[in-house]
């Protein structure tokens, strides 16, 4: 017998010893760094330069003031910051779980015992004892009052606490970074939708010049028709073409309503005229954007720093889970006024204490700790391929970006070449055709291209600003 006591008593220490065993490692490694340069961009605009924060940016100062009020009004940004409340929050939950915790406890409770049990007949028992007081004789029903505090506290091994608080100081950082994020989000659109509403205001205008060139026209025409200069067939194609621009013109109406409501909404308000220039920007008055090198983008890119934060914070938590493998240290205990006679109830003889301690280690429940231990470590490895994905999208945003917007510069200057000869060539047909050594139709085709052109050359217009906003906020910026 005293052979197989021994033999158990020296169980328990491999019992133990098993159970803090740990599991392998499960994490993958993040092994993605920044290139040293970005695809197609030349080595002189990749520069290292400080990026100019959004009201340094934008010049106009109506785009300046409706940036401003979206940032004051509009509700994306604002659940952001209640997120960011959270986080906070969150991280003093877990500065909490470092002290013991205390609370005041008031109950009242009351039982019969039954004669044929063993409390009832202990109780019975007692009472006929002389060696008690008539204040401690105990009563049946016996009442059970209790006044005092409570006290539990957890602790364990291996920085579990630590890693948790770990944990909430890296999700916070992130929460501040999605916020910056929301914000580049913010700034980049209404300062998108800004110029499209410049855009469809030059678009009108110049619909509008060429409505009124074509009624003119019309007036011509009809006076050709009646001299028997033209035909009937040449007065209805100069008509459908008055129609066709009338119809371009309500097409373009519409659209800039619908912009005007969308910059609306951005800036949090319900739809109203939006103060804007007059003209739309000269994009070649515009300083080049230069890029910098791709590493800037780990410091700029709020979306980037949001992805280092909680790969970090997934790391913490996975330590904290690994960290449930160690056994773990709980102390509890009370004190208070405790006792079933109300008229004696605070005095010094009811004072009641307790104090635990206890060591527990992961036997049973060991399993469970494995499989959240091994969901820890997928949700780091996701973090892991969701910040090597951010890094990948943002390296090739700011190449895609940086063409785009040298491409659109390119086609504005040839569009704006190519209308500067299509006028000439309208006024060069214009001529002809009263000469009579043109006919209609060369002047309907030369008027109609005109047209195309022109609106054409305000979309590359439009489309290199957009561009150059995007590469803007692709850097990072909108957030400073």
């Amino acid at each position: 017998m005293r052979k197989k006591f021994r033999a158990h008593y020296l169980l328990l220490p491999i019992i133990a010893l098993t159970s803090c065993t740990l599991p392998r490692q499960l994490q993958v490694k993040n092994e993605m760094t920044a290139p040293s340069a970005y695809y197609r961009v030349d080595s002189v605009i990749q520069n290292d330069f400080s990026l100019p924060p959004w009201r340094d940016f934008f010049k106009d100062p109506e785009l300046v003031a409706l940036i401003d009020t979206a940032i004051k009004n509009n509700q994306d940004l604002k659940i952001a910051v209640q997120r960011l409340e959270q986080a906070k929050a969150n991280i003093q939950l877990n500065i909490g779980n470092f002290y013991p915790a205390f609370q005041a406890g008031a109950s009242y409770g009351i039982t019969r015992y039954g004669d044929y049990t063993v409390d009832g007949v202990g109780n019975f028992d007692t009472n006929l004892s002389n060696n008690i007081s008539p204040e401690q004789r105990i009563p049946n029903p016996v009442p059970d009052y209790f006044l005092g505090l409570q006290t539990s506290w957890e602790t364990g091994f291996a920085g579990r606490l630590r890693n948790r608080k770990k944990s909430a100081v890296e999700r916070f950082k992130a929460s501040t970074y999605y916020k910056d994020f929301i914000q580049t989000q913010l700034v980049s659109g209404v300062a998108r939708l800004y110029y499209e509403l410049l855009a469809v205001d030059n678009e009108l205008k110049i619909i509008r010049q060429n409505i009124d060139i074509q009624e003119r026209a019309m007036e011509i025409v009809d006076i050709q028709k009646q001299s028997g200069q033209i035909n009937e067939l040449a007065v209805k194609q100069f008509k459908v073409q008055l129609l066709q621009t009338r119809a371009l013109e309500a097409e373009r109406l519409q659209h800039l309503i619908f912009v005007t409501n969308m910059l609306n909404m951005l800036t949090g308000r319900f739809g109203q005229e939006i103060q804007r220039a007059d003209t739309l920007v000269n994009i070649n008055q515009l300083e080049q954007l230069k890029t910098g090198l791709p590493v800037t983008l780990l410091e700029n890119r709020p979306d980037l720093r949001e992805a280092v934060a909680q790969l970090q914070a997934n790391e913490a938590d996975l330590r904290a889970a690994r960290a449930a493998f160690y056994p773990a240290l709980n102390f509890s205990g009370f004190i208070a006024f405790n006792g079933f006679n109300t008229s004696l109830f605070f005095n010094p003889a009811s004072l009641a204490y307790v104090g635990l301690a206890s060591l527990s280690l992961p036997l049973i429940n060991r399993n469970q700790i494995n499989y959240q231990y091994k969901f820890q470590a997928a949700e780091k490895n996701i973090a892991v391929y969701n910040y090597q994905k951010t890094l990948l999208q943002s390296v090739a945003e700011v190449s895609s970006l940086f063409n785009t917007m040298m491409a659109y510069q390119r086609v504005s200057e040839l569009k704006q070449a190519e209308v500067a000869e299509l006028k000439a060539a309208l006024n060069i047909g214009n001529d002809l055709f009263l000469t009579g050594f043109a006919n209609y139709l060369e002047v309907l085709m030369i008027r109609r291209n005109v047209l195309d052109a022109e609106l054409q050359y305000t979309n590359a217009q439009k489309q290199f600003l957009h561009a150059y906003i995007d590469l803007y906020k692709a850097m990072g910026g909108g957030w400073r």
